[in-house]
């Protein structure tokens, strides 16, 4: 909700209010503030409440406006204290004020200060949460977000730079993640293994072991929470994790293998050829629990977008424990040169089969199956045909 007086806007987001002074008479403020991602606080606030059980510490080390800052403080009840920073001066100045008229200023800590050097200062008093939220990618920022992370702790990343991360730069992929992409389909999906998967590499490196416990992609942005944990056993079980993808853009079959030495360059059901990509994240990217706990606390969540908040989660629900590698039901239509069929009709077709069948929050016309591409492909024809 917004209000404008005498050029000062007037924004409540969640419980906190903003002040931001209009650069002119159009919706531009002198600090940079996206409303749109009003989504991605309000589920780091939910995340933050259902995740821990103890009282945390939170770093905010791009805090801009410092509205995630104070969200923090004013809706999670376990949040005892936020360190916030921004190198921008008017950012500083802002989000000090903030802190001032939500009332929150005994509890966040405001500096003027490069990302990197705040938490490289925080090494020996460390952080529960760390939330890194950058305009772009995160991953010059994981190595010293990994050292201030408590060993149980987590790091919440957000990136937008969907273009490499999709594969559609493949190149500025290989260099940011060190991850050679495959232009997929469920090209979301593989946003988020990408991500984490760098941060596994990196965590890796300094003996640290990575969990992601929750994720979702929204909007323009992927997010991933990653658990930290402390140990070379962690560490070696976190590289288990990262494999490589086999997709083939003709028939639309795809696998996952934890080795090169064993992919073929074929594709194994049409006999064309296969695109081989990674490595990337192939182990679970959401907590059983966590997601639980989130649901539960939804109803007592301030958001202007609580339908979208509960059709996120609802659909993580179903989601969390199916097969990797979404199918999309508009690019199976397009490859059988068929109308897409009902997504209720098709699901109940696989699972009448015996196969396990989701729906995906990726896409709304994403689903998982354990079925096969060619049985995937049968059901299609026969919803189609009783259409």
């Amino acid at each position: 909700m917004k209000t404008k007086v005498n050029g000062i806007h007037e924004i409540k987001e969640g419980k906190a209010r903003l002040r931001l002074t209009a650069m002119n008479d159009t919706a531009e403020h002198r600090v940079f503030y996206n409303s749109k991602m009003n989504l991605n606080r309000d589920i780091a606030i939910l995340f933050s409440q259902s995740h821990f059980t103890t009282k945390i510490r939170v770093c905010d080390p791009m805090t801009g406006s410092g509205i995630r800052a104070v969200r923090y403080v004013l809706e999670s009840p376990n949040v005892y204290q936020v360190v916030a920073a921004d190198t921008d001066g008017d950012a500083v100045e802002t989000a000090k004020q903030t802190t001032q008229i939500n009332g929150a200023a005994d509890k966040i800590s405001i500096l003027e200060s490069d990302a990197n050097l705040v938490l490289l200062g925080s090494t020996t008093e460390r952080f529960d949460l760390v939330d890194l939220d950058p305009f772009g990618s995160p991953a010059p920022f994981f190595e010293s977000a990994a050292r201030a992370t408590i060993d149980g702790g987590v790091i919440a990343a957000t990136a937008t730079d969907m273009g490499p991360l999709t594969g559609a730069r493949a190149a500025a992929c290989v260099r940011k993640y060190g991850v050679r992409p495959v232009r997929v389909e469920f090209e979301k999906e593989m946003a988020i293994r990408i991500l984490a998967a760098c941060l596994a590499a990196i965590a890796g490196r300094l003996e640290l072991g990575v969990e992601i416990v929750f994720s979702h992609a929204s909007d323009h942005y992927a997010r991933i929470y990653a658990a930290i944990r402390k140990g070379r056993a962690f560490a070696n079980q976190s590289a288990k994790m990262m494999g490589f993808i086999k997709y083939c853009p003709e028939c639309l079959n795809r696998t996952s293998q934890y080795s090169l030495e064993s992919i073929q360059t074929t594709c194994e059901d049409c006999g064309a050829s296969a695109k081989i990509g990674g490595p990337i994240w192939l182990g679970s990217i959401w907590d059983a629990r966590t997601v639980k706990v989130m649901i539960g606390h939804t109803p007592s969540l301030d958001s202007s977008r609580m339908s979208e908040v509960q059709n996120l989660l609802t659909l993580i629900d179903e989601e969390k424990s199916a097969p990797i590698f979404h199918y999309r039901t508009d690019a199976f239509a397009q490859r059988l040169k068929t109308k897409p069929p009902r997504m209720e009709q098709l699901l109940d077709a696989l699972r009448e089969e015996g196969y396990e069948s989701t729906r995906t929050h990726f896409h709304p016309n994403g689903f998982r199956t354990d079925a096969k591409i060619s049985k995937i492909a049968s059901s299609m024809h026969s919803v189609s045909k009783k259409a």
